[in-house]
């Protein structure tokens, strides 16, 4: 299928109008010959370049990937880098760890008690409920 063939002319107002009137006045129109089968073919067309672009994106990631792999294997045993890869040990013990007292210091935490009779208040359903319904406003509007 050329270029050509796909492009349709456009009609004027008048043609238009008259074609309208035409139809409306006699028979329905038969389609075109051959119509069906330029539109599958259109569309056929269509999948076997979305695939090849598919195909096309895969082989890149893959290389990628591999390219990737390739790297991390082999910088390691590369003389010239002088890579050092720590053990487990010596970072864990370069990482900095903060104590549960010093998180909790900076925060008001409630007790147990505190937050279960917080939650078995029907005030905060009623306000949970309100919430959700102002989004779902929002997300209609």
């Amino acid at each position: 299928m050329s270029k050509n063939d796909k492009i349709i002319p456009y009609l004027s107002d008048e043609e238009l109008d008259r074609l309208i009137m035409d139809i409306e006045n006699e028979e329905p129109v038969q389609a075109p010959a051959g119509i069906e089968r330029n539109v599958l073919s259109f569309i056929e067309h269509k999948k076997r370049i979305k695939t090849a672009e598919f195909g096309r994106y895969c082989v890149r990631v893959g290389f990628a990937v591999a390219a990737a792999i390739a790297l991390v294997c082999i910088v390691p045993f590369i003389p010239d880098t002088k890579a050092v890869i720590p053990s487990r040990e010596d970072a864990v013990m370069e990482r900095t760890v903060i104590s549960r007292d010093e998180v909790l210091k900076s925060k008001t935490v409630m007790t147990k008690q505190e937050a279960l009779s917080e939650k078995s208040n029907t005030g905060y359903l009623l306000e949970t409920e309100e919430f959700i319904k102002s989004h779902i406003q929002s997300l209609i509007k």
